[in-house]
């Protein structure tokens, strides 16, 4: 215990990040109950994390093998605007809706189970260091200024002229509507398809 307060405090104090905490490998039960929780997410980036017209793909993902502070932050508080995702510049109409009404555990299994699929390899995420990023909940949506480069990333040109949206977003833009309707809209059907298919 007191080794793990010693290495939390500086992660609490901004001194190091979250990812110098122990990694923890994944354990079954947590990639289990993760799998489950990946349902919601499965509505947007797809069931085999490949990516849909609504979100980047999480397959091999520069960001999700990156620094684990990014992906809880934006758990907590969402994202928005252009972000480079294997090497193209991508933009979704209302970006990603804050998820933080998930538990801690649940925040850490599904990073956890995300983290280790799809073709990615990466340690587990804890819920201490969910907890650690409590914080962040309410702040506004996170942009690419906010986030911690992830090493190896390749910028498609640069992060303040981002790539042509593409037709499918384009088709997808409404013009004059709220964005956070579309993305609240995403965040229920996502559970909407989480709760038939755990009903049935």
């Amino acid at each position: 215990m007191k080794i793990f307060a010693a290495l939390l405090i500086p992660v609490l104090l901004g001194i190091a990040p979250a990812s110098a905490v122990e990694a923890v490998p994944p354990d079954a039960e947590v990639m289990k109950t993760g799998k489950v929780q990946f349902m919601i997410c499965a509505a947007c980036h797809g069931q085999t994390g490949a990516g849909t017209a609504a979100a980047p793909p999480l397959a091999k993902s520069e960001w999700v093998n990156g620094p684990v502070e990014n992906l809880i932050r934006i758990q907590l508080r969402g994202l928005v605007g252009p972000i480079p995702v294997k090497g193209e510049m991508r933009e979704y109409a209302g970006g990603m809706a804050p998820l933080a009404y998930q538990s801690d555990d649940q925040i850490a299994a599904v990073l956890t189970y995300v983290r280790n699929s799809f073709g990615n390899s990466a340690p587990a995420v804890t819920a201490e260091q969910v907890k650690a990023l409590r914080s962040e909940v309410g702040k506004p949506q996170l942009t690419l200024a906010d986030l911690a480069m992830p090493e190896g990333l390749v910028m498609p040109g640069s992060t303040t002229t981002p790539a042509a949206p593409s037709k499918v977003y384009d088709d997808l833009k409404p013009s004059g509507f709220p964005k956070w309707i579309i993305a609240a809209a995403i965040v229920l059907l996502g559970a909407l398809v989480w709760f038939l298919k755990r009903k049935g």
